[in-house]
């Protein structure tokens, strides 16, 4: 991702960021490469993550 893209700001209740921090911490990416790699997951765009074994989505 470049500096360049387009950026918002995004609201998410604080149970939720500690999930998908401790998602990237697992995947060792930043808090916002794991919100873009979920985001396009949903829209069949990636293949989700195999970093988190064992969890449900």
């Amino acid at each position: 991702m470049s500096r360049t893209d387009q950026q918002f700001k995004l609201r998410m209740p604080a149970a939720l960021r500690a999930q998908v921090e401790r998602s990237a911490w697992v995947a060792r990416r930043s808090l916002n490469a794991e919100i873009v790699i979920r985001l396009a997951a949903s829209f069949g765009q990636v293949a989700p993550s195999t970093n988190e074994q064992g969890r449900s989505a």
